[in-house]
């Protein structure tokens, strides 16, 4: 995607940040467009404060509730987009096994 740039991100995390409501809604609202792009996801995420940004966003009592959620949208956008890539992921045949998490809970007393 060529507007997910690294330098249009970050003014785009720097206006999100901003107060100004009309400003910050147009910033959040064009990043949660980006995150609806599978070839912005990369550069999304790699680009500092972007995810930073809209966290805080998604939680600050400074942000409209719009703003919020568009905020969480896109997090929550860029998280599916991640799953789905690392689900489609495979291994190349020579790495060797290595044991995955489980997530499950084997009780509190496990070590004795």
């Amino acid at each position: 995607v060529i507007l997910a740039t690294s330098n249009l991100l970050t003014v785009l995390s720097i206006s999100a940040m901003r107060k100004e409501y009309d400003e910050q809604h147009a910033a959040v609202a064009a990043l949660m467009n980006l995150a609806t792009e599978p070839g912005a996801i990369v550069p999304l995420t790699n680009t500092k404060n972007v995810v930073a940004t809209l966290v805080h966003t998604a939680h600050s009592p400074d942000s409209s509730s719009e703003v919020r959620k568009m905020a969480c949208d896109a997090l929550a956008t860029i998280g599916l987009w991640l799953q789905t890539l690392a689900g489609a992921g495979t291994v190349p045949d020579d790495v060797p096994d290595a044991v995955l998490p489980t997530h499950k809970a084997t009780g509190w007393l496990r070590w004795e």
